[in-house]
């Protein structure tokens, strides 16, 4: 009765220690103040709220097959996005470890022994024996979860497989944007090759008509030489586009997940330039649609639970055990021999040198860490879209100011040629012209490429992916396991 009452007293002792010593920390504070509005929203074409659809992806807004196979064909055989994947399940099968932790144990154990003595007497005579015998056994133990430890790391374990499937999300939107980025460059540099090629072939005539007009007395030697450097220099232009495109396909082999080299089946020949962008909203909808966000949010609770598992560390555990032997020389009666014990064990430190405390130190220093993370995630995430926003916008000025100055250039060459032909310039100024129109009409090209990159852009930036994968097992609010 004394050593019960004794018993008691040290478990009351414990229990109202341990409500002390894992009370939660403070929350913690986020360094970062979220704006009410974007700076600049201005002209970006968006869909109405609610008129978007993201179902299969957000790159259906295209309306290109040809993207869409690219795409799929990327998110199922993409190596850095399979690796994304391989963490997921590790961080899966870590959680259901971590779950089994809830659970009481059982163990066994079988056993054959046979055992050989000979013995040799003064006589010389010998004698040799021989015995066998068999055991078994089952153990169980159950470690009750006074404080909240194991709790706290299964919680934690499930964040950070939820964090994992977030990396994931935010890989697969990431690839499909490069993969889009990609298949727009390839298109452009073959679009580029097209405009080149007319150009170089124009010049081909010209050259010819200028020998035939300086044969017949009609231009000067000067005019010809003239000629042939344009034409030299607008061939000139032809490896460089050449060695973009191969590059470019490449590129694309590796996001498909094949080997580099391999042809890629990318027949469009005009870029998408009417497809619409997503509301950017307000900054505060990052936090729930940018799956990086997510994932630094899940990682930041699960640091927090680290450090209450290791407060909780500090506290006695009770273990309750039971165990069942079985042992015989006979195999038919090794179940009736059987010895069955049950116990209780009260265990905690006395004696670690501070260890303990070190971890909870360490702990909360990476829930600091996680919460700048955190801050700088979504901070970066609001400059991304800030600067896609602007990048739009002034992209589409950039391409209005370039279709201008071409159609000044165009007036301007033929003005010069109408004076060269009748000898009130020389040809000189009209190459001029011409050049500087063939080099406005392949950069047009390029720079409605980057606009169209530009909005790609915003999809990534925002968060609006669609659906790429099964949605997560809900979590369960009083395990935190599935």
């Amino acid at each position: 009765m004394r050593y019960t009452l004794i018993s008691i007293v040290l478990m009351s002792v414990s229990f109202i220690a341990g409500c002390n010593l894992i009370s939660p920390d403070p929350a913690a504070v986020m360094p970062v103040d979220i704006p009410d509005a974007y700076v600049h929203t201005s002209g970006i074409d968006t869909p109405q709220t609610g008129k978007e659809n993201m179902d299969g992806g957000w790159w259906q807004q295209f309306g290109v097959d040809e993207l869409s196979r690219l795409i799929q064909t990327g998110l199922d055989a993409n190596y850095n996005l399979n690796v994304l994947k391989a963490r997921a399940d590790q961080a899966l099968a870590n959680m259901k470890r971590e779950k089994s932790n809830l659970g009481p144990t059982l163990d066994y154990s079988l056993g054959s022994q046979q055992n050989y003595a000979q013995s040799k007497t003064r006589d010389q005579s010998r004698s040799s024996e021989q015995d066998h015998s068999y055991s078994a056994s089952l153990a169980g133990g159950y470690t009750l979860d006074l404080w909240g430890k194991t709790r706290a790391e299964v919680n934690a374990g499930e964040l950070e497989y939820l964090a994992a499937h977030q990396d994931l999300a935010d890989g697969a939107l990431t690839l499909s944007t490069d993969i889009a980025d990609t298949w727009v460059d390839i298109v452009s540099v073959r679009t580029r090759m097209q405009v080149l090629a007319r150009q170089i072939e124009a010049n081909r005539m010209t050259l010819t008509l200028q020998e035939l007009r300086f044969i017949n007395g009609m231009a000067t030697a000067l005019d010809v030489s003239q000629q042939r450097q344009a034409l030299a220099q607008v061939r000139s232009a032809m490896p460089l586009l050449e060695k973009e495109e191969k590059q470019r396909v490449n590129a694309m082999g590796l996001y498909l997940g094949q080997t580099p080299g391999t042809p890629v089946a990318v027949s469009t020949t005009d870029l998408p330039q009417t497809f619409l962008v997503p509301q950017p909203g307000i900054p505060a909808d990052l936090l729930e649609n940018r799956a990086d966000i997510r994932a630094a949010r899940m990682r930041l609770e699960a640091a927090a639970l680290d450090v209450e598992a290791a407060k909780a560390d500090l506290l006695p555990a009770l273990t309750l055990s039971a165990s069942a032997a079985f042992s015989s020389g006979s195999l038919d009666l090794l179940f009736h021999n059987w010895v069955v014990s049950l116990g209780a064990a009260l265990a905690g430190p006395l004696l670690d040198s501070g260890a303990r405390k070190a971890e909870i130190e360490r702990t909360r220093a990476v829930v600091r860490e996680e919460i700048n993370t955190y801050a700088e995630t979504v901070a970066n995430a609001i400059r991304e879209v800030e600067d896609a926003l602007v990048a739009i916008d002034r992209q589409k000025a950039y391409i209005d100011l370039l279709e201008q100055e071409l159609s000044a250039v165009k007036v301007t060459m033929q003005d010069a040629r109408v004076q060269y032909l009748n000898g009130q310039s020389s040809y000189l100024n009209y190459l001029s012209a011409w050049a500087t129109m063939e080099r406005l009409e392949r950069q047009l090209v390029s720079e409605q490429a980057t606009y169209v990159k530009e909005r790609i852009a915003l999809y990534n930036v925002t968060g609006r992916q669609g659906t790429f994968f099964k949605e997560t097992p809900a979590q369960d609010k009083k395990t935190g396991g599935n």
